[in-house]
């Protein structure tokens, strides 16, 4: 009897023994996989900003960050004005449409401004400035009772802003050149110039446009 209990007592204590073990380890996977969660949460909390994705960005290029549609760097220069496609004035269509008339009397010794307004009727765009040709507002004279004329060599008022086919623009347009009191035909005549090319650059009268003349008589302010 007395042996019996004792075996008893002693697999009692083995199968206590085995059930603390258990228990140990249990315990001990429990905080390992507890320190191993906590590490991931903070090492997330962590990253620097600068190494997350960005998801908002389309890995294809078809939208940039800003959510908009994907442009290339040639559309977007050509849009900034950087890229300039020069015209091929020999086939280009040449136009424009002026209203105003010249006053009948003008100054020698003071700027004189004509107020007109010219529509573009050509098929590419005029600008007053750059390497590509510009277009500005000229004026030819002819003395009538003077012998006083020049075709070329007048002052050119610039153009207030790019002026797209079909636009329309207010110019006034500045008359300085007569000095010598008389009475003058005036002929107000755009002309497109500043091309390396000389055959590129002409005045709009020598392609049929109709230009605004009038007969002035200058004379001095009498200041």
């Amino acid at each position: 009897m007395h042996n019996t209990i004792k075996k008893h007592s002693i697999k009692n204590i083995k199968r206590s023994g085995v059930i603390s073990n258990f228990s140990i380890i249990s315990v001990s996977i429990l905080i390992i996989l507890s320190l191993l969660f906590l590490a991931t949460g903070c090492s997330s909390l962590l990253t620097p900003a600068s190494e997350k994705i960005d998801v908002s960005q389309d890995s294809q290029g078809g939208q940039d960050s800003a959510g908009g549609k994907g442009v290339s760097q040639e559309t977007q220069a050509t849009e900034a004005g950087e890229v300039k496609i020069p015209v091929d004035y020999s086939n280009a269509k040449i136009g424009a449409d002026m209203v105003g008339a010249i006053p009948t009397v003008l100054l020698t010794d003071k700027d004189n401004f004509i107020k007109i307004e010219i529509t573009n009727t050509s098929d590419f765009a005029w600008t007053s400035e750059g390497a590509n040709g510009v277009v500005r507002l000229g004026y030819h004279y002819y003395g009538q009772d003077v012998d006083f004329t020049d075709y070329d060599k007048t002052a050119r008022t610039m153009l207030p802003k790019v002026v797209n086919p079909g636009d329309t623009v207010s110019v006034l347009v500045l008359v300085k050149d007569i000095k010598n009191p008389g009475k003058y035909v005036i002929q107000i005549d755009p002309v497109l110039e500043g091309n390396k090319n000389p055959n590129s650059n002409f005045w709009f009268s020598s392609k049929g446009i109709t230009m605004i003349e009038g007969l002035a008589d200058f004379v001095k302010s009498g200041k």
